[in-house]
């Protein structure tokens, strides 16, 4: 049998050998390092938004009134549809169109794309009259959890949650039910009964002034849950007499121990403006006093307070104002407003400490260099003399030159200095010495 491509009848070729299976090579040796993952930092409490279906009451059985008038629908012909009607709309003839209680609280809403029905979408408004009679929505858990959440506790700072609920009743202007679930939601138990004792110390009696009467206070501020309706005047009368009654029970129960070292405590800071710092000092005085500081017969302490108490460069003006009886509060703000606007930027600071600090250290190198050049001079004179001084003791100790057998006086030879007897002739005739008594002689 011919393969074809064999050109004759030859051996068949054999098959080439098959390829070595490649070494694998060794394995490295492998480490294991622990994996770091970065440190999470705590999320802040989210806002919830206030218009979720989930958080309005619309489970329960509809109200006896007629339901909201429902969108049009798109017209066939014409250039635009016409917009469906609001309930705070009016009809043709200028007169408003009857709107059930409910439809207040519905917003219209129509959907991205232009293509979709308008729809109502539902929102919780204040306790107000609508057509004659007043309509109720409760709070929503969403906004219930906003305000505690983004606002400091009444024991950490009393003013700021103070000014917030008295913003809630005065907007909102819920009922006795609302308060305490407010008051449950943002006070503790403890200082829920401090607000209490303090409103029932608040309440007015038939003068205006506090009243003691136990009848008059259980009337005002009950701690039971009243009959109140709100539909009625007189209903709403007490939830409004209540509402201030609680609102001064806050008030009373954020007042802290009568402190004036702490008033004395707040001073102005570097970067604070004037009135900021008022401000602060008259929550200071509301939060550790027992007086309004805003009352006339305070002002003159306040105004002394803010004076020692600001900035160095604000007192001293304020000190040297001429007449400063006559300045009142705003005034002195006034002028010290003045003063914060006339200081230097961050930036001229630093350029004027550089300038000082380049001046400081000029006069301390002139100052060192004429100490040095003293100290050198006095060196130099110090070691002229000295030189001067060392060559004349040379020049006197040095005598001339005698040999060994001569004398050193009269330069003669044969005889020393010590037995030279012109030495002697020169120094003149030896004194007597003088005689001494003493006891032997006279024995």
């Amino acid at each position: 049998m011919l393969y074809p491509f064999s050109r004759g009848t030859g051996p068949r070729p054999s098959l080439p050998p098959c390829p070595t299976p490649p070494i694998p090579r060794p394995s490295s040796p492998s480490t294991l390092c622990p994996l770091k993952f970065p440190e999470s930092k705590p999320k802040e409490p989210p806002v919830l938004p206030g218009d979720q279906d989930s958080l309005l009451l619309l489970d329960s059985s509809p109200p006896p009134y007629a339901q909201p008038p429902t969108p049009r629908s798109k017209a066939p012909t014409g250039p635009s549809a016409p917009s469906a009607p609001s309930p705070d709309s009016t009809g043709a003839e200028g007169q408003p169109l009857a709107s059930p209680p409910l439809a207040s609280r519905l917003r219209f809403r129509r959907e991205r794309g232009g293509e979709s029905e308008a729809v109502w979408t539902s929102q919780a408004f204040p306790l107000r009259s609508v057509g004659g009679q007043m309509q109720y929505w409760p709070f929503s858990a969403s906004d219930l959890y906003n305000w505690k959440t983004h606002n400091p506790s009444f024991s950490q700072d009393p003013q700021a949650l103070t000014g917030l609920i008295e913003s809630i009743l005065l907007t909102h202007q819920p009922t006795r039910d609302d308060c305490q679930q407010l008051l449950q939601t943002l006070l503790t138990t403890e200082e829920r009964q401090r607000v209490y004792l303090e409103a029932r110390k608040n309440v007015p009696g038939a003068d205006g002034r506090p009243t003691q009467l136990p009848n008059e206070i259980e009337d005002v501020f009950p701690l039971v849950r009243p009959t109140w309706d709100y539909d009625t005047v007189a209903g709403r009368e007490r939830l409004r007499l209540y509402r201030q009654v609680l609102l001064a029970g806050l008030k009373g129960a954020g007042r802290r121990p009568t402190n004036l070292a702490k008033v004395r405590a707040i001073v102005q800071g570097k970067e604070e403006t004037p009135a900021g710092f008022l401000e602060r000092l008259i929550e200071g005085y509301r939060m550790y006093t027992p007086f309004d500081p805003l009352a006339e017969d305070r002002q003159p302490d306040v105004i002394m307070s803010f004076i020692g108490q600001s900035a160095s460069d604000i007192r001293n003006k304020l000190q040297r104002l001429e007449g400063l009886q006559g300045y009142t509060l705003q005034d002195l703000v006034k002028e010290a407003e003045k003063v914060f606007n006339k200081r230097e930027t961050l930036e001229e600071r630093e350029e004027r400490i550089r300038k000082e600090q380049e001046e400081r250290e000029d006069k301390r190198d002139k100052r060192r260099n004429k100490e040095l050049t003293r100290i050198l001079a006095t060196a130099v004179q110090g070691s002229g003399q000295s030189k001067s001084g060392q060559s004349r003791d040379l020049g006197d100790k040095r005598g001339p030159r005698v040999e060994r057998d001569q004398c050193a006086y009269c330069k003669e030879k044969g005889h020393w200095v010590k037995d030279c007897p012109r030495k002697g002739q020169t120094q003149g005739p030896k004194k007597k010495p003088i005689p001494v008594l003493s006891l032997e002689d006279e024995d």
